[in-house]
């Protein structure tokens, strides 16, 4: 279970519709925002003085959002939504019924845009237990509070490097991702190709791909 320290507790229900003002919402969305989600409570807020450590001009404050869900299978996309109108970085727990999951978008601010944060990528925890739910807060500013965030939920989808910045470390994993998709559907492709010449050229683009990947790792 997530022990936040008292001096974080927000406990504030935020109604669903103050999020169609701030965001353009298809109806696809506006549909799964009714659908897919019971109650959005902002729990807690993460900040230098809440948690007594040092402050951080690029991550100033997290919030940590808890979702009652009315079901397991969501769309994703609303809270792609949520975390673009909110002008800070967030924390997600995701509750449906006894279970529970961490969500967490690693976003960016834009150059010369205040106030404004691209999504990088997004990581999720598995579905468990509330109880078996973990998090610990470690570092001495809130950036480095907000990086462990994400390492911790990304799991194994994400290798922490020393001297690595996260950036760099979700940038190059991207990267992977692409290649080993290449390859997948070029291997797919082979075993289709009846032209042994074809055959040839797209076995030296796999071995080219599956080099970069070694060069890589």
């Amino acid at each position: 279970m997530i022990a936040f320290p008292p001096s974080t507790h927000k406990g504030l229900r935020l109604p669903k519709e103050s999020f169609y003002t701030h965001a353009t919402l298809t109806p696809v969305l506006k549909r799964a925002m009714v659908d897919d989600v019971e109650q959005i409570v902002w729990s807690h807020t993460l900040t230098a003085g809440t948690l007594n450590v040092n402050a951080n001009d690029k991550v100033r404050q997290i919030d940590v959002l808890t979702i009652i869900l009315r079901k397991r299978d969501y769309n994703e996309k609303i809270f792609e939504v949520i975390e673009k109108a909110i002008p800070r970085h967030i924390l997600f727990i995701l509750r449906f019924k006894n279970e529970c999951r961490l969500l967490i978008h690693f976003k960016e601010a834009y150059e010369n845009v205040k106030g404004k944060y691209r999504i990088v990528e997004s990581y999720t925890t598995d579905w468990q237990p509330e109880e078996e739910v973990s998090l610990s807060i470690t570092g001495l500013d809130l950036e480095r509070i907000y990086h462990n965030f994400v390492y911790q939920v990304a799991g194994n989808k994400l290798k922490k490097e020393s001297g690595r910045e996260l950036g760099k470390a979700i940038e190059q994993n991207q990267d992977t991702e692409k290649i080993r998709n290449r390859i997948a559907r070029l291997e797919d492709k082979m075993r289709k190709e009846v032209q042994f010449n074809l055959q040839l050229q797209i076995s030296t683009e796999i071995k080219e791909l599956k080099k970069k990947l070694t060069d890589i790792f």
